[in-house]
């Protein structure tokens, strides 16, 4: 689903027909790998069999945002924004507050994009995302402004959903929550030196408790370069491009190891960083779809005039 995501964000952009024979393949598969119910698989063999059984929340968030974003797109093809409609339509019948916080956020990314589009998008958007605004109310307290009582993957996608959701229907609570969901992250992932050490997969980030230095994963660093660069596009305020631009720094040696992530000589991204293994040596596509999607972020970005110094982060 990231994949049809990056491919259909690089041909809106360039119009190269590789990307929309990629888009094509991408839509392909999204559509095969949805059940009739309108929940999807995540998983295939190479012999083209499902492995999993029951769809997972983050994967029909993410197919609602890959979709959402071609079927609100009238840049795109046609056809495949009619088959990404068919999807999106179906998938959206899943998208309640039952699903799992990020599940929640991922629903949030697509009805966004599909909101001039899709006809009950603001509605859904105002329900998701007072979910989240509910989760936030329970857990925030003045040294933790955040969602739930542990910070583990793909964070950033939490307030960069309710930025969105802002933006959408204007209520000032989901900006607020956003900006300060979005700086308490910041501030845990922003060392004194200025290099990012994203929270790691190796225990994540229990509240009170623990805070996981490794293993740091290009997933988490790329939805931060989004985040950031969604709540500049909001908000106006440049400091957002500029940390983003500093969180993407990560993929180019600005970490723990000072290591670069991105190999220059492929166009891939390693797997992660690990303080006691190094560098991931695996050019996984997981990984290196998290970096080009921040390169597609910062090519939709519009470049502010003024500068901020690196010292002034959010």
């Amino acid at each position: 689903m990231r994949a049809l995501l990056v491919a259909a964000k690089h041909y809106n952009l360039f119009r190269d027909e590789s990307s929309f024979d990629l888009l094509r393949v991408y839509m392909a598969f999204t559509f095969h790998a949805q059940n009739d119910d309108g929940t999807t698989h995540n998983f295939m063999s190479y012999q083209r069999d499902f492995l999993d059984s029951v769809s997972a929340d983050d994967v029909l968030g993410r197919t609602l945002w890959a979709c959402g974003y071609v079927y609100g797109n009238p840049s795109l093809p046609r056809g495949v924004r009619e088959v990404a409609r068919v999807i999106f339509e179906q998938a959206a019948k899943h998208a309640t507050s039952s699903l799992s916080l990020r599940g929640v956020a991922y629903s949030l990314l697509g009805f966004y994009h599909s909101r001039a589009s899709f006809h009950n998008a603001q509605e859904n958007i105002k329900a998701l995302s007072a979910e989240m605004l509910r989760y936030y109310e329970n857990a925030r307290a003045p040294d933790w402004e955040w969602f739930e009582d542990i910070m583990s993957y793909s964070n950033a996608r939490l307030p960069q959903a309710m930025l969105l959701a802002y933006d959408a229907v204007g209520e000032p609570s989901l900006l607020s929550c956003g900006e300060r969901t979005l700086r308490f992250l910041w501030d845990e992932v922003i060392t004194s030196k200025g290099a990012i050490n994203v929270i790691g997969n190796d225990g994540w980030y229990v509240r009170d408790q623990y805070r996981a230095i490794g293993d740091e994963q290009a997933i988490d660093v790329g939805a931060l370069v989004e985040a950031l660069l969604d709540a500049y596009r909001i908000t106006g305020k440049v400091y957002y491009y500029q940390n983003a631009r500093t969180c993407f720094s990560w993929f180019t040696g600005n970490n723990l190891l000072n290591s670069p992530i991105y190999d220059e000589a492929t166009g891939g991204c390693f797997d992660g960083l690990s303080l006691q293994e190094g560098v991931n040596q695996n050019l996984g596509a997981e990984s290196t779809i998290a970096y080009l999607l921040c390169r597609l972020a910062f090519e939709e970005a519009e470049k502010p005039i003024e500068a901020v110094e690196s010292s002034d982060y959010c």
